[in-house]
């Protein structure tokens, strides 16, 4: 979609089952999406090609992401394994194992020496390299739907249950627990400067927090079902969210006002990311 006006520019299509989730490549010129048919694909953008599919998981692939250098694709999954793959050759480079049910997060740190996952009640930090893990985050009282690496690679944010907690990379300590929310926490993402967060909720709303003090700074109030995936854009100005309503929607993050719908999904949206180069957005259901 275009993110100047909201025009659809190209449809992917080659998945058997739902997708999940997508992440752009750091040139912006590739997508990688992750599908319950228990694989992952990488796209062109430009011409919407399959340029490769990564199977080996033996379960639904709930996330992918692509390592800061474009290098490396991971991939978390509901058969309780993360993998590593080279995004050149379609390989599998290293399986991730030591989460006890499935695994629906994964994100690579800023500097793409570490991964962070997220699954059963913990979130885990991985060495890229070795494979190793390397601290577990335990606090939530319930699932942990999401986790990520500030920007500045000082903090992990995870969400989960009805709260977001914040916690030192280096130490794996619990440094921050926002207000518990009156909805479950299905999403968190930083800003680009690190200073904020955005927390998607199955109320429908997505809210805006400052990481330094944990107040609430705003709330994004308009879809009619559950937001499943809320990001910032690359300069910060604006969120856009995923939600179960069929819609993904662009907001101003100072004044919290909608400035654009995308529609023309058919079931929920499960997942959109801004282009690095601010000019697209992508959509999936």
């Amino acid at each position: 979609w275009s993110a100047h006006s909201g025009e659809c520019l190209t449809t992917l299509e080659g998945h058997t089952e739902a997708v999940r989730s997508a992440a752009f490549s750091p040139d912006g010129a590739q997508v990688v999406t992750a599908s319950d048919d228990r694989t992952a694909k990488l796209w062109s953008v430009t011409t919407g090609e399959c340029l490769r599919t990564l199977a080996g998981h033996g379960n639904l692939v709930n996330c992918a992401a692509f390592s800061p250098d474009g290098a490396h694709v991971v991939t978390a999954s509901s058969d309780s394994t993360s993998k590593l793959w080279s995004a050149a050759s379609g390989e599998c480079v290293r399986t991730l194992r030591g989460h006890t049910g499935e695994v629906v997060c994964v994100s690579f740190s800023p500097d793409g020496a570490q991964l962070v996952t997220a699954g059963d009640r913990t979130a885990r930090l991985w060495i890229v390299t070795s494979g190793e893990c390397i601290q577990v985050l335990k606090g939530h009282f319930g699932e942990v739907l999401s986790a990520v690496f500030s920007p500045n690679g000082l903090l992990v944010a995870t969400g989960g249950d009805f709260t977001t907690k914040f916690w030192r990379a280096a130490s794996g300590e619990c440094c921050r627990t926002l207000e518990r929310s009156l909805s479950p926490v299905l999403s968190v993402a930083f800003s680009p400067d690190s200073s904020q967060v955005v927390v998607g909720l199955l109320d429908g709303t997505a809210t805006i927090w400052s990481a330094e003090s944990g107040e609430c700074l705003r709330t994004l109030d308009g879809h009619r079902g559950l937001v499943r995936c809320a990001m910032f854009s690359l300069d910060g100005e604006q969120v856009v969210t995923a939600s179960g309503d069929g819609t993904a929607k662009v907001w101003n993050t100072q004044s919290g006002e909608c400035l654009c719908v995308l529609e023309g999904h058919c079931t929920p949206v499960n997942s959109a990311v801004f282009s690095p180069p601010l000019s697209s957005i992508g959509v999936l259901g």
